[in-house]
């Protein structure tokens, strides 16, 4: 799921799909959606991309680059399953899944699975994150990991806390208890007040700390830990719709661009 998440990250694009409502002059109101996202790293010029995504209504069918494409499964409103397929010769080859279940409306786990072959048909390497819901409004997000060799799985020394703000991941606390003394990472996030390009992508909402899961955009990424403070800044170009056009990340320095993603809706 990571390179899935990752990739789709940094690759959004956009299209017009109809919803029911009407507004007062008759006319049937569009939901915007990513269609097309291009992708550029100035330092690995190899990793530059365009990606090309298809709907189905607001339900996101796939994504599509040079050579690689995610498909996505519903379950009503919900998505319960994204798979991660490399495209060579024409021919596609499954190498992530990930499998999202719920309790109503609320993300329970999300498991996932990488490296089918032959030999393992239903993916060699498998894990799954658990969500445990707070009375005080905190997420806790435990992770297990299964041995390919004897099935038997293995609860992992970490614990991550997640505190959300009006659809936005705004802190997560990450604590590694296998250390002494534990070793704690807090990462603090600030966004703006415009739409992220996937907000009316069906489902996204529901994805908890899934890439491109918040309603508005990262503006500010700051990591504290005993080793220091990391502080990563994003800017954007938007249209009128307040949907941004082009996202630029930049370095720890603060100047020196680390990527671009420009999206077309």
């Amino acid at each position: 799921m990571k390179k899935t998440l990752c990739f789709f990250g940094a690759l959004i694009l956009t299209i017009t799909s109809c919803s029911s409502n009407d507004d007062d002059s008759g006319k049937t109101k569009t939901a915007i959606l990513p269609r097309t996202v291009k992708y550029t790293n100035p330092a690995y010029p190899d990793e530059n991309n365009t990606a090309t995504f298809t709907y189905d209504g607001n339900k996101i069918v796939s994504i599509v680059s040079n050579n690689s494409k995610t498909e996505y499964t519903y379950d009503g409103n919900k998505i319960i399953k994204e798979s991660d397929y490399d495209i060579v010769d024409g021919k596609a080859a499954k190498t992530y899944e990930v499998v999202y279940s719920y309790n109503l409306e609320k993300l329970t786990s999300v498991a996932y699975a990488e490296n089918f072959t032959s030999q393992f048909p239903t993916g060699q390497y498998k894990g799954r994150s658990v969500y445990t819901y707070n009375t005080d409004g905190t997420i806790n997000k435990e992770s297990y990991s299964t041995n390919a060799t004897t099935g038997i799985e293995t609860k992992n020394s970490y614990l991550e806390v997640l505190t959300f703000q009006n659809g936005n991941l705004i802190k997560k606390v990450d604590s590694q208890t296998a250390s002494e003394p534990v070793y704690v990472i807090t990462r603090l996030y600030e966004y703006d007040t415009n739409n992220s390009p996937t907000k009316n992508i069906l489902g996204f909402s529901l994805l908890l700390d899934q890439d491109e899961a918040d309603v508005n955009n990262l503006l500010k990424h700051t990591d504290t830990s005993t080793s220091g403070t990391s502080v990563y800044k994003t800017t954007y170009e938007y249209n009128s719709d307040g949907f941004p056009t082009k996202k630029t990340e930049f370095r720890t320095d603060g100047t020196t661009i680390d990527s671009t993603t420009e999206y077309t809706y």
